[in-house]
């Protein structure tokens, strides 16, 4: 993930090395700009999208909302053993869990896109509210002592389920009606470029660091099935990710 972030601000910088300066006469001023894309991070992905006035020629205020999938670090894909049909599932994964975030701050433009195939660089900060909704999982369970293809679909218990009865993660609509919503606070600070060959267009980057905080531990992962890992991991109260934006949107309302 790492050396991603890296190459990606690398290439980037690059873009606009040997490109010609934009006339003053073709500088447009906008009030407004949106944008959206995907969010990649070190605990899931999900998708993000962002709104922005502009209060001054380098500085804007932006509202954001991301919808991300969140992910344990232990959790691993596992395969049915005796049904080779049957849907992958996590092994020891009590609840999915999805974050929605909506949050507000400022973004600060440090140096303009003087070319134009150049990069503007910003910085942004914001904070919100955070709610995450888990929703628990429910597999395909091979009845004891009878053929291949009888089954019952349960939920996952850590005390009664196992590699070897396990015959495929059922619908992910099972558990809609069991959502628990988990409020929180969030924050980021990143980095922004911005590379569009269009004036009124909007394409690039963002990368940074994020913290999601929770009033609890949110159980995603089975506590027994965490306590035999020998380098003794826990669910997350705390998230805090590095993560990268691939972004898309445009500017409008021209003074």
């Amino acid at each position: 993930m790492l050396r991603w972030i890296a190459f990606s601000l690398l290439l980037l910088i690059g873009l606009g090395s040997n490109a010609q300066a934009i006339p003053e006469s073709e500088i447009i001023l906008f009030k407004k700009l949106r944008y959206g894309g995907f969010n990649l991070n070190t605990f899931g992905y999900g998708g993000t999208a962002t709104f922005g006035k502009f209060k001054g020629a380098r500085k804007v205020r932006i509202y954001t909302a991301d919808l991300l999938f969140v992910k344990h670090e232990k959790e691993v894909k596992s395969y049915p053993v005796v049904n080779p049909s049957g849907r992958a599932f996590f092994y020891g994964k009590e609840n999915s869990f999805v974050t929605l975030r909506t949050t507000f701050g400022n973004k600060h433009i440090v140096a303009e896109k003087l070319r134009r195939s150049g990069v503007q660089v910003a910085y942004n900060w914001q904070i919100g509210p955070v709610l995450g909704f888990t929703k628990p999982v429910y597999l395909e369970i091979r009845n004891d002592d009878v053929l291949l293809g009888s089954t019952n679909v349960e939920k996952f218990d850590v005390d009664k389920h196992f590699i070897d009865n396990i015959d495929g993660r059922a619908s992910g609509l099972r558990g809609l009606d069991e959502l628990r919503i988990y409020p929180g606070l969030t924050g980021k600070l990143a980095l922004n470029f911005e590379y569009s060959n269009e004036r009124e267009r909007l394409k690039g980057i963002e990368t940074g660091i994020s913290i999601d905080a929770f009033h609890k531990r949110i159980p995603i992962m089975a506590e027994k099935i965490l306590r035999n890992d020998i380098s003794n991991p826990r669910n997350h109260q705390f998230f805090f990710s590095l993560y990268l934006n691939l972004f898309f949107g445009t500017k409008y309302d021209q003074k």
